[in-house]
């Protein structure tokens, strides 16, 4: 649910960022409830409702007022809402493999993709932080990190395992910045 307050008067406009920062509207097939009620006198209070959400619905999400004169159309956004879809925690035995899959939109399958532990800032890169493009496969001594363009999915797969190796895990595709919009939680059962 996306609440954002309009000024009475003006028309509600809903969108979503694309990878050039440009606000692309939202078809209404994505958007299943858009409700507004008055709390005052000069505002009312919209709430949209995403049903059925899934990794292509992450990003950076905009509401705000659209008013129009005889000549022009003026479109203010004022509430910026950023979502972040959270994978369910991924669960090894020490000595084992681990395979953290991050599905992708389609529209960044031309686009670098990373795996990273802990933060993943351009400033603040982790030694397992590698880089995968296309349908190339990047490998380190215990990381594979493979992109399936076709099934819009890059996999890091981790093997032998160690308690080292457990923590949050950020799937990022790279434009001008990496967007981290993606993560999981790895986490390793010791042997003993």
């Amino acid at each position: 649910n996306i609440t954002c307050q309009i000024p009475e008067e003006h028309e509600v406009h809903f969108c979503k960022e694309d990878d050039n920062h440009i606000c692309q509207n939202i078809s209404s097939s994505k958007v299943t409830q858009m409700n507004g009620s008055s709390e005052r006198n000069e505002e009312r209070v919209f709430t949209v409702i995403i049903s059925n959400v899934s990794v292509r619905d992450a990003g950076v999400y905009w509401c705000g007022a659209e008013t129009r004169d005889t000549y022009l159309t003026f479109i203010s956004l004022n509430t910026k809402i950023l979502l972040n879809i959270i994978m369910p925690p991924v669960v090894r035995h020490e000595g084992e493999s681990a395979e953290i899959i991050c599905p992708y939109d389609s529209i960044y399958k031309s686009k670098p993709k990373s795996l990273c532990k802990g933060k993943c800032s351009t400033r603040d890169r982790n030694t397992l932080n590698e880089t995968v493009r296309e349908e190339k496969e990047t490998k380190t001594d215990r990381l594979t990190l493979n992109d399936d363009v076709t099934a819009s999915v890059f996999t890091g797969t981790i093997t032998g395992l160690t308690a080292e190796d457990a923590g949050k895990y950020w799937c990022a595709v790279t434009l001008e910045r990496d967007l981290n919009y993606l993560h999981t939680h790895l986490i390793v059962i010791m042997n003993e």
